[in-house]
């Protein structure tokens, strides 16, 4: 499990602002009951890992493909449509987890890839639909907010942006939130916030920060996170 990160449906639908029960079906598929009878829809992607005690689990690559998948669906894009093109960017690059790669663009209509030609300019490929060549990429922001490696494989996601000071990157804490100067995770120091505030008041971070050996600056990053998860519009 190092470096690949762990995350429950609960987990996932926190840090992108949905619902549980959209993540699962995102992820896992679901079914719906036709006068025909009942109608699967498969999941839009491949997940990797088995049940743990009981839980469906999600990786970091499984994680940014959701990412990009709430863009899609937030675009207008249809579920049949985003299936189709992972199908056919996974063929294409050769991945399992398509939606995890750098070069996706969309529109409401269709779903694109950029492909690199031997002069290192960049061709949009339409991977599904009926777009234009000449759109805006709707996945643009988050590409602002990941890193890739040599690969062009996603493997650290600033949620709240690279200046915010808080990353996930699974090969530190199973791929939980960390405040990115120090390795902490923030909800060891939201927690300790929390269980010294009613003693220290107004100090309570200058004491946390100096519990762990850390800067205040990095407390207050922790819990700037903790608002922008409670915050349902901050994606």
């Amino acid at each position: 499990m190092i470096g690949t990160g762990l995350y429950t449906p609960q987990d996932a639908a926190m840090l992108l602002h949905e619902q549980p029960r959209t993540i699962r079906r995102w992820a896992f598929g679901y079914g719906r009951n036709r006068a025909a009878g009942r109608v699967p829809y498969p999941p839009l992607i491949e997940t990797d890992l088995s049940p743990l005690e009981g839980q469906d689990a999600l990786t970091f690559l499984e994680l940014i493909e959701l990412l990009y998948i709430r863009a899609f669906l937030r675009a207008g894009v249809s579920w049949k449509t985003v299936k189709t093109a992972a199908n056919v960017a996974a063929r294409m690059f050769d991945s399992k987890h398509p939606f995890a790669l750098r070069r996706l663009y969309v529109d409401p209509k269709a779903v694109f890839a950029g492909v690199q030609e031997r002069d290192g300019r960049e061709t949009l490929i339409q991977l599904v639909g009926h777009g234009q060549h000449t759109m805006p990429s709707i996945v643009k922001p988050y590409l602002d907010e990941l890193e890739f490696d040599v690969n062009d494989v996603a493997n650290r996601w600033w949620p709240m942006g690279r200046l915010a000071g808080v990353v996930i990157d699974p090969r530190f804490s199973f791929g939980a939130p960390i405040v990115e100067d120090v390795g902490i995770r923030t909800r060891t120091l939201i927690e300790t916030y929390d269980d010294e505030l009613p003693r220290y008041k107004e100090r309570t971070v200058d004491h946390v920060a100096w519990t762990y050996t850390i800067k205040a600056i990095h407390v207050e990053s922790a819990l700037r996170f903790r608002t922008w998860l409670m915050n349902p519009i901050a994606n």
